[in-house]
């Protein structure tokens, strides 16, 4: 774990991590079709995910749209031992790592002291 990105040390990480998500808000949206938080949390997963896709580094204007780790603050239970938590920890990894937009070797060595320091 590399503090503020969680689990997420690369690129190939964060595609990972992203397609995790993904796959979450779909099964939950599958079961609960009307769950209008999952909805704008895979609304903007698939934005994250165009933006990135290929190699591609998202802008500073897109990455500031991005607010699913508030989201998951606000709405889920990242302490909760369900699908939904799961999710939650997910979401502040990838909330995290998409605002910052880090190099691999910067994701691998990053701790919360450089969050916290940088601001």
């Amino acid at each position: 774990m590399a503090g503020v990105y969680g689990e997420i040390d690369s690129r190939a990480d964060f595609q990972r991590v992203l397609g995790e998500a993904m796959a979450i808000t779909r099964r939950i949206l599958q079961q609960r079709p009307d769950n209008e938080t999952v909805e704008v949390i895979d609304t903007q997963l698939d934005a994250m995910t165009r933006w990135s896709t290929a190699g591609r580094d998202p802008t500073q204007a897109e990455r500031k749209t991005i607010n699913v780790g508030l989201i998951a603050a606000r709405e889920l239970d990242a302490g909760a031992n369900s699908e939904s938590g799961v999710l939650a920890q997910k979401l502040h990894a990838l909330n995290n790592y998409f605002e910052d937009w880090p190099s691999d070797q910067a994701a691998s060595s990053a701790t919360d002291d450089d969050f916290f320091d940088a601001d």
